[in-house]
């Protein structure tokens, strides 16, 4: 058997604002993380397994210009190439251009420029090959080509074209043709690839750090793998040469010797995120950037170059597309380079400054499983604020969760060098907000309505919207009929049918209509139900359809104040020139059944049964000003009221001997406090002299017409309008 509360629950669940909450969370937890995984199975365009592309980076981390003084940019800009001549420059220009950084002692020369092809003279070439062979500056020359990922060892598989240097410019013996294998390789020429790998957006965040050559397969080389330009450029520079420790590829990161504390966080492909240190131009907004130009011709002071990492390669040249796009950078100065990219040697300048930095500067992803738990501890923290506060609220806490959440990953991200996840919870903490929104909108906010349409007529504001709270909404007030002990209070005018014979329509609805606003008044001011108006009868309930532990109490002080007050309507209804009236209460305890009741095409919140009849023949028997109660009413109030027996009343099918019928004769407001006489006297006195009142006024006006009707209302106020002209000193019509 299931408990009535498990029962109620299991009917009413989608009622309860914090489980549907938590639900939705859990829900939309899941989604997001499953997003992510997507995300990171997708980000390699070339990966076969990838069926879904996505690729969401807003997490990008911001970095600020910082740039490392021991980096020196020397770029191949549209200046040179006016300066020097046409774009392929002759190799003897870099020719020049090393001998000037050797004579300056430069640390490590990087060519990001490829030198595959014979160069537009062979004297170009032969120069550029004997200064590769005098040099005792470390050179390293680019080997770039396209490749696909491999993945479990940490490597790209490079295909396509061959584009290895020529023979002359990586070895110093003379014989074999351009792509032959040195027999003598020159010990002061490295190769570095600079193969670059946007993730699926276009965006250059990942640095593959180590390249399987073709040249390996081919037999061009016997290099099994070539490390990355900027790595190669900083391998050489901390060496002084290119003998010592490789980089080595471990699935928890790759080595370099002893010279790290930790591991180089790599993936599977051995590819580093790279620590951006400045946005595009930011190594020339330094002023550690050179105009190629200026170091052919010698006008690069020789302390700039000292003991440097220079890095040569095109900048920002036009015709030739050597941009990409990055992460966000802050204070960037060159900001309207941001839409065209970061030139690839500024790109290969930020791998081998964040080499220098050491392992305070590597990157690695946030681990997915604290992905997890970030998401869906916000889903579930802002699905439980969503579910207990208003929706204004809920949104500014919202808004101010997402403003904290990622402030504090951005100071994580800062700590441990981290690049935190922020889109997948941003969007967790949103949409978790929506849908539990959007379900106290659709259903909430709808039941609320559908209340405020059955109730609105017959309860005061305050009431509705506590029953609109109701869980199972109409439904679970209004499901199937109710019996329950309720107290009703009917009140009707006497004599009413035929006071309304002599009076005119529009009057009639006017003192019924007032007689009616003022009693629902004081029915809602003691939280009383309207359950119906029958003419001049109204019914009011108490205890239906929300639970008044003294609703008997209740409806007494109801028909106290509505006799107490009953001179505030009779003074309205004179100054509209309408009669006086009474009515007499009865009141009533006991069960009866409510609930929502009528045809298919009716229905109305009403109450059936026994209790109701008497109710209602308390009324009809009661006098002018009087209330009657039954039994029940006084055994619940009796420590409240006084009564007097009502001798001689007989109810149809009520014995006289076991059912009685008070008048009440005075109350009070505590156990211990005075008692106040029920004035039913003075509502009587008052409206004896409001009759006399109205009477005189009817029999004046009807004086001055000459006519022997009772005037009343409107008809009352007009004749006596239209016989102002005596005060203006003319005669009325004679009597």
């Amino acid at each position: 058997m299931i408990p009535p509360a498990l029962r109620r629950f299991i009917r009413y669940w989608y009622t309860y604002r914090t489980v549907v909450a938590v639900l939705l969370g859990i829900l939309v937890s899941g989604s997001m993380y499953w997003l992510y995984t997507q995300q990171v199975a997708c980000d390699n365009p070339q990966d076969p397994s990838c069926t879904i592309r996505l690729s969401l980076h807003p997490e990008d981390r911001l970095f600020f210009e910082s740039t490392d003084p021991n980096i020196v940019l020397i770029g191949i800009d549209d200046a040179s190439v006016r300066e020097l001549g046409k774009f392929p420059l002759d190799r003897g220009d870099y020719a020049t251009a090393l001998d000037n950084l050797n004579k300056d002692q430069a640390g490590v020369a990087a060519f990001d420029i490829g030198f595959s092809d014979p160069g537009r003279t062979d004297s170009g070439d032969n120069l550029f090959a004997t200064a590769l062979r005098a040099t005792k500056v470390p050179v390293v020359l680019a080997y770039g080509s396209s490749g696909e990922l491999r993945s479990g060892d940490g490597q790209v598989f490079m295909t396509g074209a061959d584009q290895i240097p020529l023979h002359k410019f990586r070895c110093t013996d003379a014989a074999g043709a351009d792509i032959a294998p040195c027999a003598t390789p020159n010990p002061n020429v490295i190769l570095g690839s600079t193969d670059l790998r946007p993730d699926a957006d276009g965006v250059v965040r990942k640095m593959p750090m180590f390249a399987s050559p073709t040249c390996n397969q081919t037999g061009s080389c016997a290099t099994p793998n070539i490390d990355a330009l900027g790595f190669a450029a900083y391998r050489a520079f901390s060496l002084q040469g290119s003998a010592g420790p490789d980089l080595t590829y471990a699935p928890d990161g790759a080595t370099f010797g002893s010279t790290w504390s930790k591991p180089l966080p790599v993936d599977q492909f051995g590819q580093a995120i790279i620590s951006y240190s400045g946005g595009p131009g930011a190594y020339q907004l330094r002023h550690e950037y050179y105009s190629f130009a200026d170091l052919v011709k010698g006008r690069v002071p020789a302390e700039a170059l000292n003991g440097k990492i220079v890095l040569i390669g095109s900048y920002y040249l036009t015709g030739v597309q050597d941009e990409h796009l990055t992460p966000t950078t802050v204070g960037s100065s060159q900001a309207q380079r941001v839409s065209a990219g970061m030139a690839g040697l500024e790109i290969q300048a930020n791998v081998v400054q964040m080499m220098l930095a050491g392992p305070k500067a590597f990157l690695s992803p946030e681990p997915p499983l604290l992905v997890l738990l970030i998401i869906v501890a916000l889903g579930l923290f802002m699905a439980f604020v969503a579910a207990r506060l208003s929706v204004v609220w809920g949104l500014i806490a919202t808004v101010g969760a997402l403003a904290v959440f990622t402030v504090g990953m951005g100071g994580l991200a800062y700590f441990i060098n981290i690049v935190p996840d922020l889109f997948h919870p941003w969007m967790a903490l949103a949409l978790t907000y929506t849908g539990v929104t959007a379900y106290r909108v659709l259903y909430e906010d709808r039941e609320r309505r559908k209340v405020t349409t059955l109730f609105g007529q017959y309860l005061k504001p305050e009431i509705v919207a506590q029953l609109a709270k109701t869980r199972g909404g109409v439904d679970e007030i209004l499901r199937g009929g109710d019996r329950r002990d309720i107290t009703l209070l009917f009140v009707d005018i006497r004599g009413f049918t035929s006071m309304s014979e002599s009076m005119a329509a529009e009057d009639v609805t006017t003192l019924i209509q007032m007689y009616l606003d003022h009693m629902s008044d004081i029915i809602f001011t003691w939280d009383g139900t309207i359950d119906k108006y029958v003419g001049d009868e109204i019914m009011a309930l108490w205890n239906a359809p929300r639970d008044q532990e003294n609703h008997a109490l209740l409806a007494v002080r109801c028909a106290y104040d509505m006799i107490n007050r009953a001179p505030e309507l009779q003074q309205q209804l004179i100054a509209k020139g309408l009669p006086p009236i009474r009515w007499g209460i009865g009141v009533n305890t006991g069960p009866a059944v409510v609930g929502n009741m009528g045809s298919h095409s009716r229905l109305q919140y009403t109450a059936l049964g026994d209790t109701v009849n008497t109710a209602a023949r308390f009324c009809a028997n009661a006098p002018a000003y009087h209330l009657l109660i039954g039994q029940q009413t006084y055994d619940m109030c009796k420590d409240f009221i006084a009564v007097d027996l009502v001798p001689g009343v007989q109810l149809k099918g009520k014995s006289a001997e076991t059912f009685r019928i008070y008048q009440v004769t005075a109350i009070r407001e505590t156990t211990d406090a005075p008692w106040v006489q029920f004035p039913t006297d003075m509502a009587s006195e008052t409206h004896r002299q409001f009759t006399q009142q109205f009477t005189q006024k009817t029999i004046l006006a009807a004086g001055m017409l000459a006519s022997r009707d009772i005037l009343i209302g409107t008809e009352a106020e007009q004749a006596l309008a239209g016989q102002a002209g005596p005060a203006d000193g003319q005669d009325g019509p004679a009597g």
